[in-house]
């Protein structure tokens, strides 16, 4: 199945990609797939000759992946092609004058980022939004050497960028609703599924997938499981699981009181406290919040009923594994 071209979408709005890394990379050909011109630039003094190589390798990657797109029919030759042509490749500064989004995709080093944003901010059109890709730096720390604070933002997108729909938005505090408005807009125009968290340490998959890598890898440590077998493992139970339903959904499915006495449980025989339940988790304990057994959990089931819930999560699995045996 192709996926549908995202016409819905500001399609006109030019985007210049601060960086030809591989992220940036990807960015710029997910704008591109979603009707953007889009202009890679680097911005790293380099030798002509190394320029030239940077940029042949950046575009021998983005062409792979549309031909790989192409034949796993994800989208048609003929998108690809027309993608391919809205990418151009530049070092000159003087290309974010006339682009409505600037997406920053640099190494993350906090320094290089706010030298970047100090002398590009003030060539950009007063309503361009000026966003940075960052995993773990916070808005508000580079926010200061922004020109035009309002309209900066943390957009940060998950490896492989062209690929997997959720993009992370984290405004600062000094972000305007109107900067954060046309990001969603733009997002969900190229057939993204933007989320607007607060600004805290790791957003959300980051803060989460550092838990679970290094968990996982303690398992190996410890003679648990083999790298291959906890891999296999994620990706035939949780990563399947977790595709149709999501965390606090399978939460209240299994039960709140589940979550609290697996994770006293754990907490005991592992002698980490690391594992105990969350404070909210008490909370919806002590007040009989357990999830559809008892109308209520992280989410409300009043008139909803357990087997409607249930029925609903199981055929979002079903579907799944169909599609699964299918591929």
């Amino acid at each position: 199945m192709e996926i549908p071209r995202a016409e819905r979408g500001p399609a006109s709005t030019r985007v210049a990609v601060l960086g030809p890394g591989r992220i940036g990379r990807q960015i710029a050909l997910a704008f591109a797939l979603g009707g953007c011109p889009v202009v890679v630039l680097d911005l790293k003094p380099r030798p002509a000759g190394e320029a030239r190589a940077v940029f042949e390798d950046c575009c021998r990657e983005i062409e792979r992946d549309l031909r790989l797109m192409t034949e796993e029919e994800v989208v048609s030759a003929g998108d690809a092609a027309a993608a391919l042509d809205r990418i151009r490749t530049s070092i000159a500064v003087e290309e974010v004058a006339d682009c409505g989004f600037v997406q920053e995709a640099l190494p993350e080093v906090i320094e290089l980022k706010r030298e970047v944003f100090r002398s590009l901010s003030g060539r950009l059109a007063p309503e361009a939004v000026i966003a940075s890709t960052s995993s773990t730096i916070s808005p508000s720390h580079l926010v200061e050497a922004v020109t035009g604070p309002d309209r900066f933002l943390v957009v940060h997108w998950l490896n492989p960028a062209h690929i997997i729909p959720l993009v992370e938005v984290v405004p600062s505090p000094k972000t305007s609703e109107a900067a954060v408005a046309r990001t969603l807009a733009l997002l969900e125009g190229l057939g993204k599924v933007p989320v607007r968290c607060g600004d805290s340490p790791g957003f959300i998959s980051p803060r989460l997938q550092v838990l679970l890598m290094n968990e996982a890898a303690r398992l190996v440590e410890e003679g648990v499981a083999t790298a291959e077998d906890v891999d296999r493992a994620f990706k035939a139970g949780m990563g399947f699981r977790y595709a149709s339903v999501g965390i606090f959904e399978f939460i209240d499915w299994g039960g709140v009181d589940v979550l609290y006495r697996a994770s006293r449980s754990m907490a005991n025989a592992l002698g980490d406290p690391r594992f105990l339940p969350a404070r909210s988790v008490e909370e919806k304990m002590e007040r009989n919040e357990l999830g559809p057994k008892t109308g209520r959990g992280f989410f409300d089931y009043a008139g909803e009923g357990r087997e409607r819930f249930e029925s609903e999560k199981v055929r979002a699995l079903l579907r799944q594994l169909r599609r699964q045996r299918e591929a």
